[in-house]
């Protein structure tokens, strides 16, 4: 245990905010797509890329959580912006698949370092000054700033990208930058004594034994699978969205417009996801999730109008409302000494599920057209979702019985 007085947490606290809501200004998002397409890059490997990209996260997350607990988490943070920014630089002087790909692995290392410190250092600074049941406001405020610095990044991305893509790239340092700074300011709060191989055993472990409890509890296990589902489709959608603009003929300028307006769309109806389920109830709130996800697809190739990007606002809906709906089912039915590990099952699942399919959306959009792709994801989702309402209707009821053990 390191020796760090109360003004040092407070500061902590006070900085993690404007570092969550900076750290990550992505003006390349809008038109990141384009910038591939521009370098020779086909739908196939675009999705291939993306695909990789998602199996390194899932492969570095664990270890990456046990150097975090070794190391450090202010020493985990610092190496995360770094080597974010070392991964767009990469970006900015890349010009084809080998090249993107480097910079994506070394990205996807700076995040999954990330990931597995930035909650967790909130969570370590208030348990400190025994303050813990102020996370959930503070880490939702900060999340709050950060889609809010999301969508001006996105707006001005736009603006830029009709100018330059490729300067999309390097005005996305900016972000990268200013978290290195801060967290160089952060004061370490404690380490952990195991060494590093010890907490990668502990890690596998627990995820072990949090994945035989998700087998054996039904609902838990549907939830995870639909879950992964969801996110993972509305991953695949994302990386069609430009072409799919491009082919309504909205100027490049817009694409920022939207992505910004995206953003802040998912932020209200994320507020919104509490009456929802309060107002349909459980079953009623999938079959409308389910119907966001699949039936605005068909849409999107009978129409290609310049409005027609508002179909996409049925992936948005999901979007904002899986973490705080499906994450809460999960949560119900979870024991407390296991809830964070299996929300980084979720997380893993999600992008595990993602590179699976990846693949095939790829190959429909290079083999076919955009409509192709497009198509591809509502058979997919037909075929899946099926599955899914027949093994909802299978799950015995005591398993939506929340335990007494289970609540707290």
């Amino acid at each position: 245990m390191l020796s760090v007085t109360k003004a040092s947490l407070e500061k902590n606290i006070r900085l993690y905010t404007t570092y969550t809501a900076l750290s990550s200004t992505p003006f390349m998002l809008p038109v990141l797509v384009l910038l591939w397409e521009n370098n020779g890059l086909n739908t196939y490997e675009i999705f291939i890329l993306q695909a990789i990209f998602a199996l390194a996260i899932v492969l570095l997350e664990v270890p990456t959580g046990a150097i975090a607990d070794v190391i450090g988490k202010k020493i985990s943070l610092t190496i995360g912006n770094l080597l974010n920014l070392i991964g767009l630089f990469l970006y900015g002087n890349s010009y084809s698949f080998e090249g993107f790909l480097v910079a994506e692995l070394v990205i996807a290392m700076g995040l999954a370092l990330l990931s597995g410190s930035s909650a967790a250092f909130l969570y370590d600074n208030l348990k400190e000054i025994g303050q813990p049941e102020h996370y959930t406001k503070l880490a939702g405020r900060a999340d709050s700033y950060s889609l809010i610095i999301t969508a001006i990044s996105c707006l001005i991305g736009g603006i830029i990208g009709d100018y330059s893509l490729r300067l999309t790239l390097y005005f996305s340092l900016v972000g990268p930058f200013i978290g290195f700074c801060i967290a160089l300011q952060f004061r370490e709060v404690h380490k952990s004594e195991k060494e590093f191989l010890s907490q990668l055993s502990t890690y596998w472990s627990l995820i072990g034994e949090v994945g035989r409890f998700a087998t054996k509890h039904k609902l838990v296990l549907w939830s995870l699978a639909f879950s992964s589902t969801l996110s993972a489709s509305c991953g695949w959608l994302l990386w069609l969205y430009q072409p799919y603009m491009r082919e309504c003929n909205l100027p490049i300028a817009a694409f920022g417009v939207i992505f910004a307006g995206f953003n802040l769309y998912a932020g209200f109806m994320s507020r919104q996801a509490h009456r929802v389920v309060r107002y349909l109830g459980k079953a009623r709130t999938i079959t409308l999730m389910m119907g966001l996800q699949i039936l605005l697809l068909p849409l999107l190739v009978l129409f290609k109008l310049p409005y027609s990007f508002l179909f996409f606002l049925g992936q948005q809906t999901n979007r904002a409302f899986i973490n705080p709906i499906i994450n809460q089912w999960i949560l119900d039915h979870t024991y407390k000494d296991k809830r964070a590990t299996m929300l980084s099952l979720t997380g893993l699942g999600e992008k595990l599920f993602f590179a699976i399919g990846a693949p095939f959306i790829g190959i429909a959009g290079t083999r076919g057209s955009l409509d192709y792709a497009i198509l591809a994801q509502v058979a997919i989702l037909f075929g899946l979702f099926t599955i899914l309402l027949i093994t909802y209707q299978m799950i015995p009821r005591k398993y939506f019985i929340i335990k007494p053990s289970e609540r707290f």
